[in-house]
């Protein structure tokens, strides 16, 4: 566990909200299997129809599918339409 991990974990205790609203990790929501919504990205890594892969804290968010684009993308929100098959971190 690391040490920005430990005092999220901490902080969120204390203020009685949940963990995420301390932490950068990305919050991730899909939406009726075509629809993917990913808060806190760092920016696109690749993109094809086939495959949007997106760079967030610590790890890479891929979005697998079919006929995938990008509906809309902002500095802190992107979000994926299209058939979605997965949703994957590495």
């Amino acid at each position: 566990m690391t040490k920005g991990f430990r005092f999220a974990e901490g902080l969120s205790r204390l203020a009685g909200v949940p963990q995420e609203a301390f932490s950068a990790a990305p919050r991730i929501t899909v939406s009726g299997g075509s629809r993917v919504l990913i808060e806190g990205h760092r920016g696109l890594l690749e993109y094809s129809a086939e495959r949007i892969a997106a760079s967030a804290a610590g790890c890479r968010v891929i979005v697998k599918g079919e006929g995938l684009g990008l509906e809309a993308m902002n500095a802190k929100e992107l979000v994926v339409s299209g058939r979605l098959w997965a949703v994957e971190l590495e």
